[in-house]
């Protein structure tokens, strides 16, 4: 211990000479536990240092990268006024902006609009444009061309998908970046309009309507988006196959992150799949359940799953079938059916249960995520024996009642009345023929049947499905409504569109429902527009206005290298495009004090 103790002295005040008579006033164990004790020191401060410094530093996006996106079918109407196919959406989305543009909460921020105002009564928008906003070839962006774009929709020998959304809207504009649109009565969807991609008119000014889909500028298109055409590549029947996209630098809301974003077009989603696993491209939408779960095992990628408006159910037709039209079997139907197990088994998990007619993507305030019906048996069957509804010997349920007739024989009323008339559960689901329509129905099917109800399937392809549902021609349809925007709700359950070409395909009807529907349509505040809704879904369930099962997920195969925010709210796939300008692949590290709080 002298030892030890004379070394400490000798290094009070370090130099090599010290240091080589203090060590060598050691003994072989004193040295060791010197050696051992300044090496943990050393760690010790080593290791404080990087946790100080971690919490000192920020990681933050930097310019450069590219990506490689690939996708089903061919884009070639590059144009928010024609724009129809998901291909064709996904490269409008990228070239193009509007007034306005969602971000993936759902909320909306100005865009090529400075800023804009809503009127009190909710009947008028105005818009002021942004100075300065160019086009990928330069020209400036000004009011004409917004003007000439909402023209160009509102031709009804264009026949743009887009037109409907616009009937109604009365447009005025004072120069130099004012524009005003003017509604007939409040419409809570409206601001959905004003995302609306804005065309180049000096570019387009001279082009005959009859031609406006031909141009070549359905190809190379020129909008003022976050990325702008550099080159496309065509296949050996000159069809588009491959676009690359540079960044906008003078894109309105900041310069896009990432570089240059490919797109590559497959046939079909076996060859997109292909190129997943082959690293010819680094991500891809719409992947079905199975191949998302092949694609799982594949290292450096990352599955991003999505909620798309997608609400798939069964709707009842009374008219063609009395037994539906009694409350007791639609309730045991909705009891009885494991949504779990079509999720699980058919959706391999890529889905939610649902058991309400609004979507989330309509208002946070609905149940669609909330607590979901689970299978009640016993209940089921409690429903079946209020309604009068039992198992006989063979196992099927069965009702007894008393039938009373009348006829007139020779000139005279007479009554028979018939005494232990059985009737059973007998109905037929229709459905389209994809392999998962068919995959859930036949489960539907299966399950009621062990229940005790006689099911049949009626299988169709698209053409003749659309037919039988535009005559109604159906008992019970398993199908799939998509909820884009809150005025689709009307579209679905209001009682005036139970008839083609409405899309009541449900064939609801309640007179405080409809006005529910009427009346959340015109209310601008959020918060009150969902208490209205909450209403609606309420006597909807106690009408048990039909049986929403699932909502399959979006399936996004994404590369670990790209960064995206999380929890879209999609109203399409094109959507997820929306805040692409904020992705990157690429970041640095810096001190805090030099980031932007």
């Amino acid at each position: 211990m002298k030892k030890f103790i004379q070394f400490l002295r000798q290094i009070r005040f370090p130099n090599k000479k010290n240091l080589k008579l203090g060590y060598n006033a050691l003994t072989i164990k004193e040295a060791v536990f010197v050696f051992i004790t300044t090496f943990i020191a050393l760690v010790c401060v080593v290791i404080i240092l990087g946790k100080l410094n971690n919490k000192l530093i920020d990681e933050i996006p930097v310019a450069g990268g590219s990506v490689t996106e690939g996708i089903i079918g061919m884009p070639t109407l590059i144009n928010p006024v024609l724009a129809i196919s998901d291909a064709d959406k996904d490269l409008t989305a990228l070239v193009y902006s509007g007034l306005m543009r969602q971000m993936p909460d759902g909320s909306f921020i100005p865009d090529l609009a400075e800023s804009y105002e809503i009127s009190p009564d909710g009947t008028k928008y105005t818009f002021i444009l942004k100075n300065g906003v160019k086009f990928h070839d330069g020209k400036e962006l000004t009011i004409e061309d917004v003007l000439f774009t909402l023209e160009k929709i509102k031709d009804p020998l264009i026949k743009s998908p887009k037109k409907v959304q616009w009937e109604g809207v009365e447009i005025s504009s004072e120069i130099p970046n004012k524009i005003i649109f003017t509604l007939k009565k409040p419409y809570a969807s409206f601001m959905d309009n004003t995302t609306l991609g804005i065309l180049p008119m000096h570019l387009w000014k001279n082009i005959n309507t009859s031609e406006f889909g031909l141009s070549v500028l359905n190809i190379k298109a020129v909008g003022s988006g976050p990325y702008m055409v550099d080159s496309i590549s065509r296949n050996n029947e000159n069809i588009p196959e491959k676009y690359t996209l540079v960044r906008n630098k003078n894109f309105t809301l900041d310069k896009p992150y990432i570089k240059q974003i490919t797109i590559k077009s497959y046939n079909n989603e076996k060859e997109l799949v292909q190129a997943l696993r082959n690293g010819s491209i680094d991500q891809a939408g719409g992947i079905s359940p199975e191949n998302a779960k092949v694609l799982k095992s594949k290292k450096g990628d990352n599955i991003e799953r999505m909620i798309l408006p997608r609400m798939f159910g069964l709707f009842f037709n009374g008219n063609t079938n009395k037994i539906l039209s009694d409350k007791s079997v639609r309730s045991a139907i909705n009891e009885a059916i494991d949504r779990e197990k079509i999720i699980n088994d058919i959706l391999l998990g890529y889905g939610i249960s649902i058991n309400s007619p609004v979507p989330k993507s309509i208002t946070k305030y609905s149940s669609i995520y909330g607590e979901q019906p689970k299978v009640n048996i016993d209940k089921t069957y409690q429903i079946l024996k209020n309604g009068g509804w039992i198992k006989n010997e063979s196992g099927l349920l069965e009702k007894t009642s008393t039938k009373t007739t009348t006829s007139v024989v020779k000139g005279k009323k007479v009554t028979t009345v018939r005494k232990g008339v059985s009737t059973n559960i007998h109905f037929s689901i229709t459905t389209g023929d994809a392999a998962e329509l068919v995959a859930t129905a036949t489960e539907i099917k299966k399950q009621l049947e062990d229940l005790g109800m006689i099911v049949d399937l009626k299988i169709y392809e698209t053409g003749q499905l659309n037919q039988v549902i535009r005559a109604r021609e159906y008992e019970v349809l398993f199908f799939g409504q998509v909820v884009n925007h809150e005025s689709d709700l009307f579209a679905f359950w209001h009682s005036s569109q139970k008839n083609d070409p409405g899309l009541n395909i449900g064939l609801y009807g309640n007179e405080k429902a409809d006005m529910l529907l009427n009346i959340a349509q015109s209310i601008l505040s959020t918060e009150d527009r969902s208490q209205k809704y909450i209403q609606f879904e309420n006597i909807w369930k106690e009408d048990m206005g039909g049986i929403f099962i699932y909502a399959p997920e979006y399936i996004y195969i994404l590369n670990k290298k790209i960064y995206m925010p999380k929890n879209y709210h999609l109203t399409n796939p094109s959507g997820r495009f929306d805040s692409v300008y904020t992705w990157y692949t690429n970041t640095d590290k810096v001190w805090k004090i030099f980031t932007k709080n």
